[in-house]
């Protein structure tokens, strides 16, 4: 009994260790935008429709690597990629996705930055003080044909090609908003 309360005192400790440890990233690196499962199902249906062609898909502030890892198990003929500027959300994300056995590609970078230019399909879920330059950027280096998806935030001039509400109950929550970069 005693051994196991040792045990249980060493988890809870570490938990609360890593639980300041991301705390404090959230608080230096921003906030860490995490996915909805319903959002990420309707990500599917987009990817299926607008993307059959797509050999690369990009998460731009992959955070912990969870929408990445689900993407590359449910389209394992794409090319998955994951950019984030912290290294300890970087070092989950990899971890993640060693467990799950996908091969995905994670790196750290400035997505205003990062070569996007071999991007199919482009998901980000960032804050609206992001969107301008992102669109600016995007929508000049992305080729025609190439699929952006954006979470909650959207571009200030871009018009969406379609919007999803994946809350019906909360239409303001997690709309996604749909992309094509045409010629």
């Amino acid at each position: 009994l005693y051994i196991i309360l040792v045990i249980i005192d060493a988890v809870l400790v570490f938990g609360l260790i890593l639980f300041i440890i991301l705390g404090l990233d959230s608080i230096i690196r921003g906030h860490d935008l995490l996915t909805s499962r319903r959002a990420t199902g309707t990500i599917y249906k987009i990817i299926a429709v607008y993307g059959a062609r797509a050999k690369t898909f990009y998460d731009l502030g992959c955070s912990r690597g969870w929408l990445a890892v689900q993407v590359k198990k449910q389209f394992p003929q794409l090319a998955v990629y994951g950019l984030d500027m912290s290294r300890l959300r970087l070092f989950f994300a990899k971890l993640r996705a060693f467990l799950f056995g996908q091969k995905i590609y994670f790196r750290q970078a400035d997505v205003l930055k990062a070569d996007l230019r071999e991007a199919d399909i482009v998901y980000t879920y960032l804050w609206y003080d992001h969107m301008p330059p992102l669109e600016k950027k995007l929508r000049g280096e992305l080729c025609r044909g190439a699929v952006v998806v954006t979470n909650t935030s959207h571009f200030p001039t871009w018009e969406p090609r379609a919007t999803y509400v994946t809350h019906p109950e909360n239409p303001d929550f997690e709309k996604l908003f749909v992309y094509v970069k045409d010629g």
